[in-house]
């Protein structure tokens, strides 16, 4: 059997299984964490039905206490292919039920359509294709199913404590032609104490730090209502960002809304943060002068600009372009103000490149550091085989030019010594990952396919076989 026979006698069942695992909310709950369960009981689900599909496409599959698992098939030295099954909380600006994976003008709809659902399956159905056509490997090709990808990867920890990890391999949970290079990943919490504002009760933005908050509340009490209402209506918001006075307001408690767009928060540019917005628009505002000296701080630093400027560690280098810096989390009270950034640096630079800067100015407002989450940056030649092999095979099936470049998200490429991104974005394709009415068209889903197919034959296929 040819293999684009195969792949499209496998399409509707390839589309129906997007359906169903989009279908079943994989968001990351500690809450209700348990044995099996380590992040809740959804992804414990969408992990066992995943790795259920792969025994009944007829490969080997194993659950490694619900942290990962994984699926195989073939012989000898490893292939890895590494997806994740957790995605972010659906967020607001759904046109269609978010967990539904409804399809509508030829696209599937869904929170992990892209990120990473769609694109896994088109991996694990990449093995189904070439198993059906009955073509032999020399490797032993892996798909591991992660879980915990998209806030600290302590699936990752605990799955390369159990097994040996292959040497090789590729994430499918990016873009097309190829992501040879990350940036290092740095997720920082910024916190203090001090004395109860007096007008501020509450500022409060974004769950994940690597996503651009499309939503800010902030409530206010003891302010002049009328003032507040007229500065709202006088602000000069761009397109695309909005604020609104709750009905219920009074001037002893005042509760605004502001609507931004959300967007990855490796490329904060592509968004519009509400936090940075209701920031702003507080410093039009009568506060007292401990209020108004912490909201300029927030606005000269976190707030100011994409890469890092109001913190002075604009960085950049060839191989990876331009520092990032995404102000994704902020909790303010009136005693307490924390926020998380999300900062992208450069594969030449180190850690410390960044935090020694950012701590010399936290501290000079008795802010403390803490380092929620560190990953090294990592790079792959891209005159190295894999690159070669994987770019030709994008060539291949697509017709166009295939080129390895950098990126500031992190995918778990990074697990393996060998590994890099390849899709399934296209170039040209709209940026969609985190954001309301995240989709797969079908046509991608299955040129995804027919791609993944062809990158494992180009590694893997036994030289001994002839077409």
């Amino acid at each position: 059997m040819r293999l684009d026979q195969a792949i499209e006698k496998l399409k509707e069942e390839l589309i129906a299984a997007v359906q169903g695992c989009i279908q079943l909310d994989s968001v990351k709950d500690l809450g209700k964490a348990g044995p099996g369960a380590p992040f809740g009981p959804g992804i414990q689900h969408c992990l066992e039905w995943t790795l259920s599909l792969g025994e009944k496409l007829g490969f080997t599959a194993q659950n490694f206490a619900g942290y990962a698992g994984q699926i195989e098939m073939g012989e000898g030295e490893l292939l890895g292919i590494l997806g994740h099954l957790d995605v972010v909380p659906e967020g607001d600006g759904w046109s269609v039920p978010p967990f539904s994976g409804q399809i509508v003008d030829g696209k599937i709809y869904g929170r992990g359509a892209t990120d990473d659902k769609g694109p896994t399956l088109a991996a694990l159905f990449a093995m189904k294709a070439i198993q059906d056509a009955g073509l032999p490997l020399n490797k032993r090709v892996r798909l591991i199913l992660g879980t915990d990808e998209e806030s600290g990867w302590a699936d990752m920890d605990y799955y390369k404590r159990q097994v040996d990890l292959p040497k090789i391999g590729f994430a499918p949970d990016a873009e097309f032609p190829l992501i040879h290079a990350e940036k290092g990943i740095l997720h920082l919490e910024l916190s203090k104490e001090h004395a109860p504002f007096p007008h501020l009760l509450l500022l409060q933005g974004g769950e994940r730090a690597n996503v651009v908050p499309d939503l800010c509340h902030v409530t206010l009490k003891d302010l002049n209502l009328q003032e507040v209402t007229a500065e709202l209506n006088a602000f000069d918001f761009p397109d695309g960002v909005t604020a609104r006075l709750e009905p219920q307001s009074t001037a002893s408690n005042i509760e605004l809304v502001f609507q931004g767009v959300g967007a990855h928060g490796s490329m904060p540019q592509n968004g519009k943060n509400a936090v940075l917005y209701a920031l702003r628009f507080l410093q039009t505002l009568s506060l007292n002068s401990e209020e108004r000296q912490l909201i300029t701080w927030l606005n000269q630093h976190p707030g100011t600009g994409f890469y890092g400027e109001g913190f002075g560690i604009t960085l950049s280098d060839e191989h990876s372009g331009k520092l990032s810096l995404n102000l994704g989390i902020m909790n303010l009270t009136s005693q307490k103000s924390t926020f998380v950034i999300d900062i992208r640096y450069p594969v030449t630079f180190k850690d410390v490149d960044v935090l020694q800067p950012i701590q010399q100015i936290a501290s000079a407002q008795n802010f403390t550091v803490k380092i929620n989450e560190h990953q090294a940056a990592h790079y792959v030649p891209k005159d190295s085989p894999l690159v070669t092999s994987l770019l030709s095979a994008y060539t291949e099936i697509t017709g166009r030019e295939g080129y390895a470049f950098a990126i500031g998200g992190g995918t778990y490429a990074k697990v393996l010594p060998q590994g890099v991104a390849f899709g399934p974005t296209l170039p040209g394709e709209p940026e969609i990952i985190h954001c309301p009415d995240e989709y797969i068209s079908i046509d991608n889903l299955v040129l995804t396919t027919k791609i993944y197919t062809q990158a494992i034959l180009n590694l893997a296929l036994d030289p001994k076989y002839k077409d």
